[in-house]
């Protein structure tokens, strides 16, 4: 969908990895403001569009990393309408789409809106059943042969012993209990983690409310800078991810992304405490 030099348009705090990303393939990346609740702002990426030189937009709408966020039905509407019009083709990285947190029922993608095919759905087992299958899916639209050509160039095929006995389980019901038992699991260890950044945390810190996937993030005094404390943390065996590797700007230095996806002991409890302290420091 793009050559070396274009712009593609991503949530802003976006994935580190994606950001990685689009820099090794010589892409340039947009930061769009992001809401912690309801995701990328559809406005601003209007007014960004206007002028034209967008071409894509990769974000994930559902239990975004780092926020958590979930897009709402009528902003996922607007932004397949709005990308369609201007020509702009979106990459939606669906991955965290069945870990929504809470009663809610399992919260369409953007590709549901789609009535262009302008969407290229990507999701795979990684994150809900095991990194190592290596399976994923593309509902990629229009670009359907585009996509099938690089799949082909890049990686070959796909392990068809895998994808059968997936598919079994899938067809068996197994992955609905499974799904069901490993959100409960999620969002137990997230809000565990939520509870102990609150109580061992500076005064003043912020706490997103992530309504899917298992990551955290943090919001810490303008004042502290974490990728200063990343070094003294990792001495003291506590690992997180600095804000700013959030950001191709390098905005967000007060803030930090915590992983929730180990059930929260009191090895973990200690380690937030530990790092409370390190940020309370001088």
């Amino acid at each position: 969908m793009t050559k070396p030099g274009d712009t593609v348009a991503v949530e802003s705090p976006a994935y580190y990895l994606m950001l990685q990303l689009l820099e090794t393939l010589g892409l340039k990346a947009l930061e769009i403001p992001t809401d912690p609740r309801t995701g990328l702002s559809v406005e601003a990426l209007e007014l960004a569009s206007r002028q034209g030189g967008i071409a894509a937009c990769l974000l994930v709408s559902n239990g975004s990393n780092p926020l958590g966020c979930v897009m709402p039905d009528e902003k996922k509407r607007q932004l397949a309408a709005l990308t369609a019009a201007r020509g702009v083709a979106v990459i939606e990285d669906d991955i965290y789409g069945d870990l929504h947190l809470g009663d809610e029922e399992r919260p369409w993608p953007i590709k549901a809106f789609d009535k262009a095919g302008n969407v290229m759905l990507c999701s795979s087992f990684s994150k809900s059943l095991s990194p190592s299958l290596r399976i994923g899916f593309v509902a990629a639209g229009r670009f359907r042969s585009a996509i099938a050509l690089q799949k082909t160039i890049t990686s070959g095929g796909t392990n068809p012993i895998t994808q059968h006995v997936l598919a079994e389980y899938l067809e068996s019901g197994a992955y609905e209990r499974h799904l069901r038992g490993l959100r409960r699991a999620y969002e137990r260890q997230v809000e565990a983690m939520r509870l102990a950044v609150s109580r061992h945390f500076p005064a003043a810190t912020r706490i997103a409310q992530p309504r899917g996937g298992y990551v955290l993030w943090v919001e810490l005094p303008e004042e502290i800078d974490t990728s200063r404390f990343y070094e003294r943390a990792i001495a003291e065996n506590v690992a997180y991810v600095p804000g700013e590797l959030f950001s191709p700007s390098g905005m967000y230095r007060n803030c930090l992304r915590l992983n929730c996806g180990n059930p929260h002991t009191p090895e973990i409890e200690d380690a937030v405490r530990r790092l409370g302290a390190i940020f309370a420091s001088p």
